[in-house]
Order: structure tokens, then sequence, then C-alpha cells
């Protein structure tokens, strides 16, 4: 069971009565297009730059820069029981400097994520961002606009345990596979050819 922050937890209450202003914070593990090093970046729904305290998955915390002015909007956090993969859509503004540093001056393909929420009352956030979603870029599409439309980037961030668990992987029954694990094991020896070969099995 998810225990959320109580001002954070308080202000989703109020929402019923009233109204709810969410504040997303995204934070992405790319790589350096040039290097492959990792480049990481983070970006927030607000106008300006900010340094804030975040909640990290292993519990502890830790202060991360976000940049701001970029028309974050996050959509599709879905909390299931069962399997379901369901991804989540970051879009951005297209015209955002961050948003160009992110998809163009960096590699975000397979890009570790986390995502971050709290609400936004009165000039000021009810409550330290409380984490609500772990995955990794799936697709990074830009749609760039003809004259007098609307562009942006809009990432979909896929469940990195869902995505391994649909992945299928030929080579665990391959037999060179079987003798990484067991030099002796000749189980899929012949897994290979077997499917080409026609035999009638009533003859000798």
């Amino acid at each position: 069971m998810r225990v959320y922050d109580a001002q954070f937890a308080e202000s989703l209450t109020a929402a019923q009565d009233g109204s709810i202003a969410p504040v997303y914070f995204l934070w992405i593990v790319a790589r350096d297009r040039e290097t492959g090093a990792e480049a990481p970046i983070g970006l927030w729904s607000g106008d300006e730059d900010i340094t804030i305290t975040i909640e990290r998955p292993d519990g502890g915390s830790v202060s991360r820069a976000y940049l701001g002015a970029c028309n974050l909007e996050i959509d599709g956090i879905q909390y299931v029981a069962d399997l379901t993969d369901n991804p989540v859509s970051a879009s951005l503004s297209q015209l955002a400097p961050a948003a160009q540093l992110l998809v163009r001056g960096r590699d975000v393909r397979l890009a570790y994520c986390e995502i971050h929420a709290t609400t936004w009352t009165g000039g000021a956030l009810t409550s330290a961002p409380q984490l609500q979603w772990i995955g990794i870029v799936d697709e990074g599409p830009i749609s760039t606009p003809g004259a007098g439309g609307e562009g942006g980037i809009a990432l979909s961030i896929r469940s990195e345990i869902m995505t391994q668990l649909g992945q299928v992987s030929p080579a665990k029954s391959s037999d060179a596979h079987q003798r990484r694990r067991l030099s002796v094991d000749r189980f899929c020896e012949y897994s290979g050819i077997i499917g080409s070969r026609s035999i009638q099995w009533y003859r000798d």
C-alpha cells in the first residue's frame, strides 16, 4: 500500500469539492550523443528553474535541479493489479530550450525515467514531490507543424518491468546459450536444424 505525504493526500481529498492544480517533475537519465555517458536532465511543469529535494525510489532523498518553461504535461498514469502494460505520455513544447536540449542534444532511447508529482495551492507547492512512476523512454516523436499549426514532443514512458516481461528472448533456446550455462548441456544441440527436417516417424 502506498502512503503519501499527509499534505499531498489532503490536497487530493479536497479536490473532490474544489479543484486541483497538479505539478509534475520528470527526471530522465539520457545519454550524451558523442560520448555515450549518462547525462541526466530534470524538467517540471512550472515556469522557472527550480532546485528541490526529491524522493528516491530506494527510499532516500536527493536534491535535483529541474528546468521550467517547457509546458510539461503528464498523462496516462494508471495503477493496476495485473500485468497490463500502460505507457505514460509526457508532452513538451517543441520550442522550449530545455526540450530541445533533451531530444536533440541527447539520446533518450530507453533512457531511465522518474515521474514525481504534487499539487499547487496559493502559489506554493502543497508538499514535497511524491514518486509516481518509474520507467524507460519507449518512443519520442517530434511533431513539426505546418504554417499556423501546433507541434510538440511526446515521450512514451513504459514500465521497465513490464517491458522486460513482454520481450521474447530466442537465445534462451539456442545451443550456444545452453552451453554457456552448462558446458555439457546438449538439450538444444539440434534445435537449429530440426525444423527443416521432414521425417516419417512410422518408417524405419
